[in-house]
């Protein structure tokens, strides 16, 4: 199977990537700048620079993907997440054989948590979360491409345990953490499992 990642240099995005990798996959991997991603020269990867915000840069990318995985966030006051979804799922769409595309958003995205929403609008900034809420909702009316939207809970750098709790429910502000080496993990099985796709969002947590 072969993968195309975004924000393959990101915390996510690294530990798919290992994860993926280890599972025998091809990985096309889109990057700002090659030299920051650590398996470039590996032969079953290939390495293409650009910003996620240019639709011929992400077309690049997407051509001859089986499964496109964006593991992009907003990072300071770069606000990149509604053009960047919307740019991949409009270059999968154009590809003869559609790609499905797994997206991460955040809990409290789409309704999925009031408390949680109003949180990271304080933490982050409301401009931020906006921009969260607007890449969100493009996957939600998204309607040619086949997609998985997750929405993990705090996200933690401790060790994976390997499991995680996934719900199309609403979860509310008690839902535990999840390693990000266990989002990674989700997003690893989501790849090769279609039974998230098109379910309208994907709560996930710790066990």
């Amino acid at each position: 199977m072969k993968v195309a990642v975004f924000g393959a240099t990101g915390a996510v995005g690294k530990l798919f990537c290992a994860q993926a990798l280890e599972a025998g996959h091809g990985l096309t991997v889109f990057v700002r700048d090659r030299k920051k991603f650590e398996h470039s020269e590996r032969p079953e990867i290939t390495v293409i620079e650009g910003n996620a915000t240019n639709l011929e840069d992400v077309t690049r990318a997407v051509e001859s993907a089986d499964v496109v995985v964006s593991c992009l966030g907003n990072v300071a006051k770069a606000r990149i997440m509604a053009s960047s979804f919307d740019n991949i799922l409009t270059a999968a769409a154009a590809q003869p054989a559609i790609p499905r595309c797994l997206m991460i958003t955040s809990l409290g995205c789409g309704g999925s948590s009031r408390i949680v929403k109003i949180l990271l609008a304080l933490i982050n900034g409301r401009a931020s979360w906006g921009d969260y809420e607007k890449a969100d909702s493009r996957v939600r009316s998204e309607t040619n491409v086949p997609c998985v939207l997750i929405r993990p809970s705090a996200l933690r750098n401790k060790p994976g345990t390997g499991n995680y709790s996934a719900t199309n429910g609403k979860i509310g502000l008690f839902a535990k953490p999840i390693p990000r080496s266990d989002l990674a993990r989700f997003l690893l099985d989501a790849a090769t499992d279609d039974q998230w796709d098109g379910t309208g969002g994907v709560q996930l947590s710790g066990t």
